[in-house]
């Protein structure tokens, strides 16, 4: 079974690769919409990454702190735009050295500009690229580029009090 066939399999039976707390199956329009809609009176924190990129691999442990920060209230997930056969020799090293404490996607969408169209259309796919959802699914507020904890903490905290 190709890797195309075998994440498709995963996306549709809810089977994940699972190792130290890292979960990483694959998700495409119909999933990520489902998410973005399904979140249990938290907030969501949509993180779009690759292993390549340098800006993505230093923001990750902010993300890292973030999550465990906000366990209660935020949902920080992560899409990475590796190639799905990548999965085993860049993306889950890569998740375990820095100790990923949520849940990672890779992306199932055919082409990178469906991503962006589906998530929003003004972007220009600058990497990385954050998205925070209230607890209805509607996007609050897009990030592009490298941000850091205090940055995230602080529009966090804003949606707190609105």
């Amino acid at each position: 079974m190709s890797w195309r066939l075998f994440f498709i399999y995963c996306l549709i039976t809810g089977f994940s690769l699972a190792q130290n707390n890292i979960e990483v199956v694959t998700i495409e329009e119909h999933g990520l919409q489902e998410l973005i809609d399904n979140r249990n009176d938290k907030l969501l924190l949509l993180n779009i990454w690759a292993t390549w990129c340098a800006p993505c691999r230093k923001e990750i442990p902010d993300l890292v702190k973030l999550s465990e920060s906000y366990k209660s209230s935020v949902d920080v997930i992560g899409i990475s735009i590796d190639y799905p056969e990548d999965l085993d020799e860049k993306v889950l090293p890569f998740l375990e050295n820095n100790n990923v404490n949520y849940v990672n996607y890779i992306s199932a969408f055919k082409k990178d500009e469906n991503l962006i169209n589906f998530l929003n259309k003004n972007w220009g796919g600058v990497l990385p690229a954050s998205f925070i959802y209230n607890h209805n699914g509607d996007l609050l507020h897009f990030i592009e580029g490298k941000k850091d904890y205090e940055y995230f903490d602080e529009m966090i905290k804003l949606i707190k009090t609105d």
